[in-house]
C-alpha cells in the first residue's frame, strides 16, 4: 500500500488523479434509502484513483483514510464531487480543491448530466450503474464491483481532460466559480437545518382542521358529486355557474376548457364562486407537500434535515433544491418557524435587499436606479411616487405593496395584462387592465435607460450572464424567449452574487461557532452559537458585501445586507 501512494505521489505531482468514491451503508439503516448517499448514514469503503496509466483501489475496510493524507493535496477531478467532498468532510478529510466533470459540462451546456450521459456524449460509451447499489459492506468485493469502482475513476479522469480540451475562456470563468463553491455547499449539506418535529405534527393537525373547513364551504357551492381533484369537473361547474361576463373572459384550455389552474383561479381569487375553491386548494396543495411526507426526510442520526442543493441547478445557474426543497417554503410564517437553531445556538438571516433590481441598474446602467441606491432611496417608494403622482413621504403601505408587484413584475418585461395577473397572485394586490397599463407606463418614464436595456435585448436569442454563462434559447422547446433574454443575465448576475459568497463564507466561519444551514436565492442562514454571534453576523455581511464586489466592482454597497437574528428561521426573516 505505501508503495502505491509513493508510485501516485511521486509519479503524478502535477497532473490530475480521477477520483472516486464507492460508500457502504451503516448497520441499522441497510433499508434507508438515503444511506450510501448520505454520509450520516454510510461510510466509505473504497477510495478509487486514477493516474491515466494505472488505476488504485484502496479498501478503507483495511487501511485508515489517515493513511491516504499525503495525497489529498494533489489535483483531483471526480463526477458530481460535492457528493466525494461531503464523504471525506465527514471523515475527517477536507481537500483543498477537487474539480467536477459535471460542473464541467454545466459550464458549456447549461445541464447537469449523469455520468452515464456525458460518457455517451462524449466517447459514445454505453456504462451501467447497476452495481451501484450491490452490497458493498461485504468482506470479499467482487472482481466487478471492483471493476466498476475502478472505471469511475478512469472515465472522470478521461473527461477532464476531454471537456477541458473545449472549454472557452468564459465558460471557464464561470466554471472556477462554481468550482470554488463546491466545499462550502458539501458543509451545507452535512450541516442539515434543525426541525421541529412536535411544532409540525400541531401545525398539520391545524391545517387538516383549515381544510375540512374549506372543503365544506366548497361542498356547499358544488355538491358532494363534483371531484375536486378533476379539472374537467370543475370546468364544467365553473361554465355552468360563472356569469356571462366572467365566463367570456375567463381564460380557456387548448381544449376549449374553462382553465382551473392556480394562476387562473388566483386571478378570480375575490369571485364568491372561486374564494372557498381557491382556499381549499391552497390547503390541500400545503398539506400534499409539506405534511406527513415532509416530516420523512428527517435524518434518523442527526435528527435534522439534510436537503440537497445542486450548483446551478436552474438554467440561469440559481441554485435548486431538492429531497426536501427548503428553498421554496410557504410564505405561512408558522411553517418556516419550524426550522430553528438547536440548542444553545441563534439562527442569523443575511438577506440581499432587492438584489435583482440592483443588477438590472448595474446591466441597464439606469441612471434614476443606481442613484436611488446610492442616495438609500427606498426603491418601491420611490416608485409607488411615481405611478402615484404623490410626495414619496405620503406613499401609504398598499401603494408601496403594489409598486413592489410592478418593479419586480416589469423587470422581466411583463405586459399590462402579465402585471396585473402577477400582483394579484404574488402580492395580493388588486388592479384593474387600466391601472396597470399606467403603472406600467410610469414606470418605464422613470426608469428610461432600464426600459432601453430591455428594448435591446428583447429580440436576442442567447443570453450571457455577468461572469460569462451562455444559454441558447433557441434550442430550449420555450415559448417565453422575450422574458428568458431579459431574466437570465439578472437573475444570473444574482446567482453568480451568490455562488462567489459561499466560498467567502467558509473561510469567515473559520474558528467560530457558527455553520451554514440553508441558502435562498438571494439569503443566506448560518446557526451560531450566543458566544459567537456577533463574529458570525460580521462575517455573513463581510462576506455577502464582498461577493457583490467581485461580481459587480462597481456596485453601490449602501443598505445592501439585512441583517436579522431569531430562535427560527420564522423570526429571522
Amino acid at each position: 500500500m505505501i508503495n502505491a501512494i509513493d508510485t501516485i505521489y511521486q509519479g503524478h505531482p502535477e497532473t490530475i488523479l480521477g477520483l472516486d468514491i464507492e460508500t457502504a451503508k451503516l448497520n441499522g439503516f441497510e433499508e434507508n434509502k438515503a444511506a450510501g448517499l448520505n454520509p450520516h448514514l454510510s461510510r466509505i469503503r473504497l477510495i478509487q484513483l486514477c493516474t491515466g496509466r494505472e488505476v488504485f483501489i484502496f479498501d478503507i475496510d483495511a487501511i485508515d483514510l489517515i493513511s491516504l493524507e499525503l495525497l489529498w493535496h494533489l489535483p483531483m477531478v471526480a463526477h458530481n464531487a460535492v457528493f466525494e467532498l461531503k464523504h471525506l468532510i465527514h471523515a475527517g478529510i477536507t481537500p483543498p480543491e477537487i474539480d467536477c466533470t459535471m460542473l464541467m459540462a454545466n459550464a458549456i451546456s447549461g445541464t447537469l448530466p449523469s455520468l452515464e450521459t456525458l460518457v455517451q456524449n462524449h466517447f459514445g460509451w454505453t456504462i451501467s450503474k447497476d452495481l451501484q447499489t450491490s452490497d458493498w459492506n461485504s468482506p470479499d468485493l467482487s472482481k466487478e464491483q471492483l471493476a466498476y469502482a475502478a472505471l469511475d475513476a478512469v472515465l472522470a479522469y478521461r473527461l477532464y481532460y476531454d471537456i477541458m480540451e473545449n472549454m472557452k475562456r468564459s465558460q471557464l470563468q464561470i466554471y472556477l466559480l462554481m468550482r470554488e463553491t463546491q466545499i462550502a455547499v458539501a458543509k451545507l449539506e452535512l450541516n442539515g437545518f434543525d426541525f421541529d418535529m412536535v411544532g409540525h405534527v400541531m401545525l398539520m393537525a391545524d391545517w387538516e382542521q383549515k381544510k375540512t373547513l374549506a372543503e365544506q364551504g366548497v361542498r356547499q357551492l358544488l355538491g358532494h358529486e363534483i371531484n375536486l381533484s378533476s379539472p374537467k369537473q370543475l370546468s364544467s361547474w365553473l361554465g355552468n355557474n360563472l356569469d356571462a361576463g366572467t365566463s367570456k373572459t375567463w381564460p380557456k384550455t387548448g381544449k376549449g376548457q374553462l382553465s382551473t389552474d392556480a394562476d387562473t383561479l388566483a386571478q378570480y381569487s375575490d369571485h364568491p364562486l372561486v374564494t372557498p375553491l381557491l382556499t381549499y386548494r391552497e390547503i390541500a396543495k400545503l398539506l400534499s407537500t409539506y405534511g406527513e411526507a415532509f416530516s420523512s426526510h428527517l435524518n434518523p442520526v442527526t435528527e435534522r434535515i439534510h436537503a440537497n442543493f445542486r450548483i446551478s441547478g436552474a438554467a440561469t445557474g440559481r441554485f435548486t433544491c431538492t429531497s426536501p426543497n427548503i428553498q421554496n417554503m410557504p410564505r405561512d410564517k408558522a411553517f418556516r418557524s419550524l426550522f430553528a437553531a438547536a440548542p444553545g445556538k441563534i439562527l442569523i438571516v443575511g438577506d440581499y435587499n432587492q438584489i435583482e433590481l440592483r443588477v438590472a441598474a448595474i446591466l441597464s446602467r439606469d441612471p434614476v436606479l443606481l442613484a436611488a441606491y446610492e442616495q438609500g432611496e427606498d426603491l418601491h417608494q420611490k416608485t409607488a411616487s411615481a405611478i402615484s403622482g404623490i410626495p414619496m413621504d405620503r406613499v401609504t403601505k398598499e401603494q408601496r405593496q403594489a409598486a413592489k408587484a410592478v418593479n419586480f413584475g416589469l423587470l422581466y418585461g411583463q405586459g399590462a395584462t402579465g402585471l396585473r395577473q402577477y400582483a394579484k397572485s404574488a402580492y395580493g394586490v388588486n388592479m384593474t387592465e387600466g391601472e396597470a397599463t399606467n403603472a406600467r407606463n410610469s414606470f418605464f418614464k422613470i426608469y428610461p435607460r432600464l426600459a432601453a436595456w430591455q428594448k435591446g435585448h428583447a429580440t436576442h436569442v442567447h443570453a450571457i450572464t455577468p461572469t460569462g454563462r451562455y444559454r441558447d434559447l433557441r434550442s430550449e422547446t420555450r415559448d417565453y424567449h422575450y422574458t428568458e433574454a431579459l431574466n437570465t443575465p439578472i437573475q444570473g448576475g444574482a446567482a453568480e452574487v451568490l455562488l462567489a459568497a459561499l466560498p467567502i463564507l467558509d473561510k469567515e466561519l473559520e474558528g467560530i461557532d457558527a455553520k451554514l444551514v440553508n441558502i435562498v436565492h438571494d439569503e443566506v442562514v448560518v446557526e451560531a452559537s450566543i458566544e459567537h454571534v456577533g463574529q458570525a453576523l460580521e462575517a455573513v455581511e463581510n462576506s455577502m458585501i464582498q461577493s457583490m464586489l467581485t461580481i459587480f466592482p462597481e456596485a453601490c454597497i449602501t443598505n445592501l445586507v439585512e441583517m436579522k437574528i431569531g430562535d427560527n428561521w420564522g423570526e429571522g426573516k
